[in-house]
């Protein structure tokens, strides 16, 4: 590791030139004025000798300077002096790169030139792929277009396409592409004096409507970590390719023309095609440039563009993580990152939703589903409120107003549209998993928080009255405990728990019937996706909420493998059975999680002093009988309870007395799965 303080080292740099400049002068001075009292010095002057010596340090110095203001993983201390790792700083001055550069330059062109690459050379380019001195060297001593050359030189692209190497024989090829994409990244970054020629990201999209160019450039994209503005550069002006001349996937093909081994499609050489991968590495230059407002890209790449040999699905990535990695609310919507990922993820949902789309971009639904696993919170403010919003950020100062503490920014989505992909994107277990993952960390989250609104409600008209009445009793205290419950459930926060239940309640109806379990008409081809929704219920009735401020969709994707690790899709006799009555259990899993945060905040009475509401006040379902359904002061999840305790919960949800506390919440639930089912009639629409 070396450290530099930046500040300092350009003070000493700029007085090292200045002083370099003037001690000649003042040695001339000096050797005149001994000179005239007689005097004779022998040899040069040690000043000047000094001043020789600044002079030739100062590009080193500028260089080290450069390099480490450009080192991705540079990592500043509090004396603001900024490290970084140079162990593969094998050049000790540009001067030495340059020379290393020139030769191994000269011998990797014999060697693709005589189809005789060897593994020396090519371990020889690794050693220098992170040298920055080298690097730069190297990148400029190989214009662009040779570079191209080489590398499909390198795949045999001057011999018949007989003669060209099998798939099998062309590692030592790959490993080479994978070393100059890393070259390039490198000499991408650097700074300063140390840098490319600006036009040299412009120059490397030349003639990419060749395959052979298109072929070289995706392998030189795919690997190396690059400068932001270099990447985006080159990526606007791809982009410009591709417009300029679409690709036309049903010309035929000449085999001449086509790069890399003979028995293998070099997959999808438009433009666009050789730069998915990378905006896939780099989430920020995906941003900016899916933001691009002159160009305005995803319209085109995702509605108008036809991809070849599954590269759709690159296209995928790239939007995921341009609308996931950065999630945020600290910096003004013009300047957050968080903003831009919420912009991305809305109008990118938009597009997903058309059927057109669809059918262009086969390969996106895992994509579809990680975004909407990533805004749990829009999803259900959308599908719950039946919302017909344009794409957009919900860029206000408190993005949901649901949750205490400062959430990410949020993305707009038309209702309709939600479902519409949803329905697309479940065809796959796997998405619906992980967007059914997310609505029931949400929904837990949710609940939990507006239950212990009503908690606290309690407590404090509880003290207020014990003001009043300072002789009551203990009987006394429970009775109006139990009478301050009943009403606070009525009014207040009961009123607002039971309006998160019907909206959540709804958002919950969209996923299942998007996932066409809601009304299951074929149980057999259903019962491993249903299977999974009965797991995500029971689990997550024992999920703990997070922290206040801290539930983003991240922690949904984290807990839908912990939900569903264990899962066995073997239940089709319990599926079939169920059939006719799906959308009933699919409301009665729901209902769980309103029980569960009504329980886990004491909403249904005191356990040490039941009240009517508890299951504790009937002995039947009371600690040590065989319909005792809690444990540890919870409700067990449906796996955990055996059929007595399974019957003695559904006999205790449907007595009058428990109404007391849980009608309200019951009647929002059912209203919200019989307004969603109304509203959103047959699947997809």
């Amino acid at each position: 590791m070396i450290g530099i303080d930046p500040a300092l080292m350009t003070q000493l740099i700029n007085g090292m030139t200045r002083v370099s400049s003037t001690l000649p002068e003042l040695g001339y001075q000096l050797e005149r004025t001994l000179t005239s009292l007689g005097l004779q010095l022998w040899g040069p002057s040690p000043i000047q000798v000094i001043a020789r010596q600044l002079h030739d340090q100062i590009p080193t110095l500028q260089g080290r300077l450069d390099l480490i203001l450009a080192t991705p993983d540079q990592k500043p201390d509090t004396g603001g002096a900024l490290w970084a790792n140079d162990s593969a700083w094998l050049s000790a001055s540009p001067a030495e790169g340059a020379a290393s550069a020139e030769l191994l330059a000269t011998r990797l062109r014999e060697r693709i030139g005589a189809h005789s690459l060897d593994a020396e050379t090519v371990a020889l380019l690794e050693r220098h792929k992170n040298d920055p001195y080298f690097a730069l060297a190297f990148i400029t001593e190989i214009p662009p277009r040779e570079l191209k050359a080489l590398i499909v030189s390198s795949y045999g692209s001057d011999l018949s396409p007989s003669s060209r190497p099998a798939q099998y024989d062309v590692a030592l090829q790959d490993r080479l592409a994978t070393i100059l994409s890393t070259i390039l990244g490198t000499a991408s970054r650097g700074v300063g004096r140390m840098r490319l020629a600006d036009d040299h990201a412009a120059r490397l999209a030349e003639n990419i409507e060749n395959p052979q160019d298109a072929f070289a450039v995706k392998k030189l994209l795919q690997d190396g970590d690059f400068d932001h503005t270099y990447l985006l550069t080159l990526v606007r002006d791809l982009y410009d390719h591709d417009v300029a001349h679409p690709p036309d996937l049903s010309l035929p093909r000449d085999p001449w023309s086509r790069p890399g081994p003979r028995d293998v499609s070099p997959g999808d050489l438009s433009a666009m095609g050789t730069a998915l991968t990378a905006l896939a590495h780099h989430p920020a230059v995906a941003q900016d440039f899916f933001t691009d407002p002159k160009r305005r890209p995803l319209a085109y790449l995702m509605r108008r563009h036809p991809w070849d040999g599954g590269t759709d699905g690159e296209l995928g990535w790239a939007i995921e993580v341009a609308a996931t990695e950065f999630r945020d609310h600290d910096l003004p919507p013009g300047d957050s990152r968080g903003y831009k990922s919420a912009l991305i993820a809305s109008w990118a949902v938009h597009f997903w939703s058309d059927p057109n789309v669809q059918a262009n971009l086969p390969l996106n639904r895992t994509h579809l589903g990680r975004v909407l696993a990533q805004y749990p919170a829009d999803v259900h403010r959308t599908t719950g409120a039946f919302s017909a919003e344009v794409p957009g950020v919900v860029a206000y100062q408190d993005p949901d107003k649901n949750l205490r503490g400062l959430e990410p920014y949020g993305a707009r989505f038309n209702a309709k549209e939600v479902k519409n992909a949803m329905t697309w994107a479940f065809e796959e277990d796997d998405v619906f998993e992980a967007v059914a993952a997310a609505h029931g960390l949400y929904s837990v989250e949710i609940l939990d928080e507006v239950a212990g609104k009503i908690a606290k409600e309690v407590e404090a008209d509880l003290a207020a009255w014990r003001r009043r009445h300072p002789e009551a009793t203990e009987d006394e205290l429970n009775v109006i405990r139990q009478d301050i419950l009943e009403d606070r459930m009525t009014r207040g926060g009961g009123a607002e728990f039971s309006r998160a239940a019907r909206s959540l309640s709804r958002a919950t109806w969209v996923i299942a019937d998007a996932a066409n379990i809601a009304d299951i008409e074929e149980a057999k081809e259903n019962d491993a996706r249903f299977t999974a929704f009965k797991e995500l219920a029971d689990t997550a009735v024992g999920l703990a909420p997070t922290p206040q401020g801290a539930f983003v969709g991240f922690m949904a994707l984290s807990a839908k493998s912990t939900i569903f690790r264990n899962l066995r899709t073997n239940g089709e006799e319990r599926s079939r059975a169920s059939a006719d009555d799906a959308l009933r259990v699919t409301q009665s899993m729901f209902t769980d999680l309103t029980v569960a945060a009504m329980m886990r905040h004491g909403l249904f009475g005191n356990a040490s002093a039941p009240g009517r509401t508890h299951p504790y006040y009937h002995k039947d379902f009371s600690p040590g009988r065989p319909g005792h359904f809690i444990s540890d002061g919870r409700i067990r999840s449906r796996h955990e309870m055996n059929d007595d305790q399974s019957n003695a919960y559904h006999e205790w949800l449907e007595l009058n007395a428990t109404g007391r506390v849980f009608g309200r919440p019951d009647e929002a639930i059912d209203i919200g799965f019989s307004s969603a089912k109304k509203y959103y009639s047959g699947h997809g629409s």
